[in-house]
């Protein structure tokens, strides 16, 4: 059944969220894609599906309806209009430089379209398109012989398309090889039998160059419905956080006080925001202390405050902490993604220590692996509590509907696969709505 996207804050009980769980997109990559489709490792997709199973299982024990992305695109497929359809596959064939593939892949069923769109198609399985250069091309240097790649960071369901108040907005994507997820997902969520209502917005309305455009949703957090905090990174362009700012939210949202934009260097390690910054408590967040802690004059990130009919003012001497704290409330306080020894900060914020994704207030997923930061937590009333693909499914959710239950706990799962491709449980969903009037 659709439903209104409501997503007001950061926090509150999930009650609705989309995943994608990685498959045969992930088969079609060699160590020669690493680089190009921005991995640093290939992934074992068996232990890979496996943690994303057990994470999707926990959103769901906790209390969520959980969406599978190829699930809704298989039945969007069915259900748009055929211009619609048309138009989604012309774009997607002109951007991959196979325009001509588009009149074929159109009659194709719901479920190899599906399919073909997430996983990749081969030539061979489009005989009969004429011969072209892009085919020839294709013959010497890919032993694949592929005419649409895969898209093996479709996992990262974060960024594609951002769910803000009661409206999808359809980010720009950074590089060519995430290009056509957005439109993906936007007509999944569009047309699909259990997709959205509420309006649709594009991040980049004008296509502007890569150079100076570009929108993920790991950088986007919706803090409450006066404030938001929008990473101005290796992802995400100057213009195109002002065209959001200026074009849709200020005027669609009177409440909308200012967005705070969060300065972060051009850096794989802190590619989003929310490499370096989530929330995990109604005035509790968890981040990279050294990037946060400290005002841009002593070395930390720098911020900029948007406001309504106002030219953006760079505030030199006030750190994210700082802030956080007149936005949420003056209590607010950082743990730190590593605990407080330098050393651990930098590992475990590679490792997606600062990635945390709230089931409710005080609940939250994390990778395990990231001791040091779950010991910091500890040190705040936080329980562990452990989730493991061992487990009995039955045990298991009733492990974590007793997390549930606490007033802080932090569910512990293991990401050894998952978080080689640079990404927690943030970044492996799209909430579409949570509690809240």
């Amino acid at each position: 059944m659709r439903s209104p996207v409501h997503v007001h804050d950061e926090i509150a009980p999930l009650r609705r969220v989309v995943v994608h769980e990685p498959g045969d997109e992930i088969v079609q990559m060699t160590h020669w894609d690493l680089e190009r489709l921005l991995f640093d490792d290939l992934l074992s997709p068996t232990g890979t599906a496996r943690e994303h199973r057990l994470m999707a299982q926990m959103l769901a024990d906790a209390g969520a309806e959980v969406l599978e992305l190829t699930e809704l695109l298989r039945t969007a497929v069915t259900r748009a209009p055929a211009a619609s359809l048309e138009q989604l596959l012309h774009r997607v064939c002109e951007m991959a430089g196979v325009r001509e593939l588009a009149p074929r892949l159109v009659q194709w069923s719901a479920p190899e379209l599906a399919r073909g769109l997430v996983c990749g198609v081969h030539w061979h399985e489009v005989d009969e398109v004429p011969p072209s250069l892009a085919r020839l091309r294709a013959r010497i240097f890919d032993p694949r012989d592929m005419a649409l790649r895969p898209l093996p960071n479709l996992m990262f369901m974060r960024d594609p398309c951002i769910a803000v108040y009661d409206r999808v907005v359809v980010g720009r994507m950074a590089t060519a090889a995430r290009a056509r997820e957005a439109l993906l997902v936007a007509f999944a969520l569009e047309w699909s039998e259990n997709g959205v209502i509420g309006d649709f917005s594009a991040a980049d309305p004008l296509l502007m160059p890569e150079a100076h455009s570009g929108l993920e949703g790991g950088d986007v957090l919706v803090i409450s419905p006066q404030v938001m905090l929008i990473g101005c990174s290796e992802r995400s362009q100057p213009q195109s956080i002002e065209h959001l700012a200026r074009e849709v939210l200020f005027p669609n949202y009177p409440d909308l006080e200012q967005v705070w934009t969060v300065m972060l260097p051009a850096a794989r390690s802190m590619m989003h925001l929310d490499t370096v910054l989530t929330q995990i408590d109604r005035r509790l967040f968890l981040g990279h202390a050294p990037l946060l802690r400290r005002s841009l004059a002593d070395g930390g990130a720098g911020v900029v405050a948007l406001r309504p009919g106002r030219p953006p003012q760079l505030q030199e001497t006030r750190s994210v902490l700082d802030v956080l704290r007149e936005a949420v409330g003056a209590d607010v306080e950082l743990v730190p993604c590593g605990g407080e020894d330098p050393l651990h900060q930098e590992r475990e914020q590679w490792t997606d220590g600062a990635n945390a994704l709230c089931l409710a207030p005080g609940r939250f997923i994390l990778y395990s692996r990231n001791v040091k930061t779950i010991e910091a937590l500890g040190a705040l009333g936080f329980a562990e509590v452990r989730v493991s693909t061992v487990q009995d499914p039955k045990q298991r959710r009733e492990i974590v509907r007793a997390g549930m239950e606490r007033e802080r706990t932090v569910f512990g799962f293991s990401g050894s696969e998952l978080s080689r491709g640079r990404g927690g449980g943030r970044c492996l969903t799209m909430p579409l709505a949570r509690a809240g009037s």
